[in-house]
């Protein structure tokens, strides 16, 4: 889909809206017969200062086209027969090769993009013991943002079924968002709640500035028992035994938008090692001669282009 936007807008010079670009995934997810059941919720497709608005809805009577040298958030999902899924990812249409319309993305633009960036690895990375509440996971992915005074008003991770509700309990990641004593019954309930393996999570945090532009990046994690050799663990530190993430969503993040010399250097490692595990994952899907989807090697070239090591 990304490969397709950025050739349409930047090559093409094609005017494509915020509402084409939504009817444009669920086209591409109903090549996919016998697993593709519908999306799992109206795509939220919003260019701009409109990818500040969190639960943004645009319809074909009532949105922006998509332009070059601009924000695009895509929060987009859909129902297989295996399972749901809920992934967002924001890029910036341009910023490549020099040139007199090629405009790079505004130091504003990197630092809020990469503080999320940074949050999201913070959380899918982490190990933590079994019945660990969400609420106290939450502050591991706000942490990079809460350093330089930025926050989202919204949960860090909702709990998702298989082939079900995409948003479903009892479990979540959030509380973060609030003041404890403004927490609602439901929301303690939901953040208290102990995560266990085999629990289906999503993790998204986000930077939203007001009639300028908006930034979340969400995944889909399984809770998994902790594959690694832990040293408190081997030293008897602890008997409580641990869990980890199964990082489940194959979608390249936006290196126009990352600054690399905020990144730590685990942050630069998981993020290379997993841009790796992406091109060369979908590459043998694009490969298989089985793949329904149109415009296969243009792809793989956008790609490769997008796993690129930081």
């Amino acid at each position: 889909f990304f490969a397709w936007l950025e050739e349409e807008i930047m090559n093409k010079k094609q005017n494509i809206s915020e509402a084409q670009a939504a009817d444009k995934i669920t086209k591409l997810r109903s090549l996919f017969i016998e697993q593709y059941r519908g999306d799992s919720f109206p795509t939220i497709s919003s260019s701009g200062a409109n990818a500040a608005i969190i639960h943004y809805q645009p319809t074909h009577e009532n949105c922006s086209m998509i332009s070059s040298n601009n924000i695009y958030l895509c929060d987009t999902g859909a129902q297989y027969i295996d399972g749901t899924t809920d992934i967002t990812r924001t890029i910036y249409i341009g910023g490549g090769e020099e040139g007199e319309n090629n405009v790079h993305p505004s130091v504003d633009a990197l630092l809020c993009y990469t503080l999320v960036l940074m949050g999201h690895i913070d959380l899918a990375r982490i190990n933590f013991p079994d019945g660990i509440s969400g609420l106290q996971l939450d502050a591991i992915a706000r942490a990079p943002l809460w350093t330089q005074g930025f926050d989202f008003n919204h949960g860090t991770g909702h709990g998702m079924g298989a082939y079900l509700n995409v948003h479903e309990g009892p479990m979540g990641i959030g509380g973060g968002a609030l003041p404890a004593s403004k927490l609602s019954n439901a929301a303690k309930l939901r953040y208290l709640s102990d995560i266990h393996s085999g629990y289906y999570l999503s993790n998204e945090p986000g930077i939203y500035i007001d009639n300028k532009f908006g930034f979340r990046l969400e995944s889909d994690l399984l809770v998994i028992d902790c594959p690694h050799s832990l040293r408190g663990k081997t030293l008897g530190a602890t008997r409580r035994k641990f869990l980890s993430f199964e990082y489940l969503t194959l979608v390249p993040f936006c290196r126009n938008l990352i600054d690399p010399s905020l990144l730590a250097p685990y942050h630069r490692t998981w993020l290379n090692s997993f841009h790796s595990k992406v091109d060369k994952i979908i590459n043998a899907f694009l490969s298989d001669p089985l793949c329904p989807l149109p415009n296969k090697q243009a792809t793989m070239t956008w790609l490769a282009n997008a796993c690129a090591p930081i």
